[in-house]
């Protein structure tokens, strides 16, 4: 479609879409790489101890796990083996399934995550300090309300 095909709405749906992409890419890549430096761990690795830190009573099934992972969620198989093998989290087979695990994080993930969390914490606040905190309000606002329209 020409671009003098657009309407207006268009026009600047497509400007918001693609600078919340690029925002949303550079912050992601920033966070990754402070995690990788400082820790040895990537965003994808943080997002799992970070969901299975909520989880210590339960744990959480493969399936549960990758839909609730903001991170990417290629190869989820081989990122939760690599580190059950660095003693991050326990795969245990279910009793009734055997084929279907339960993901549990251990002691050393959630001493891992809380320092990771920290720093995030700090990284992230950094990354945003040109916005206000009511403008963050609003954005955050803004960004739920359209999130759930989608939904």
């Amino acid at each position: 479609m020409p671009e003098s095909q657009y309407t207006p709405r268009q026009k600047e749906s497509l400007k918001l879409w693609i600078e919340l992409i690029r925002y949303s890419s550079k912050l992601e890549q920033i966070i990754d790489d402070k995690l990788r430096k400082n820790h040895g761990q990537n965003i994808s690795r943080f997002d799992v101890l970070s969901q299975l830190i909520r989880e210590t009573n339960q744990g959480l099934n493969v399936g549960e796990l990758a839909q609730r992972l903001i991170a990417s969620k290629g190869n989820i198989t081989g990122l939760l083996d690599r580190m059950q093998k660095d003693g991050l989290l326990i795969k245990q087979p279910k009793p009734e399934d055997r084929r279907s695990y339960i993901i549990n994080i251990t002691e050393k993930g959630s001493t891992l995550f809380k320092e990771m969390a920290e720093n995030n914490a700090d990284w992230v606040a950094e990354a945003l300090q040109s916005i206000d905190i009511d403008h963050m309000k609003e954005f955050t606002t803004f960004l739920s309300k359209a999130r759930r329209s989608i939904d």
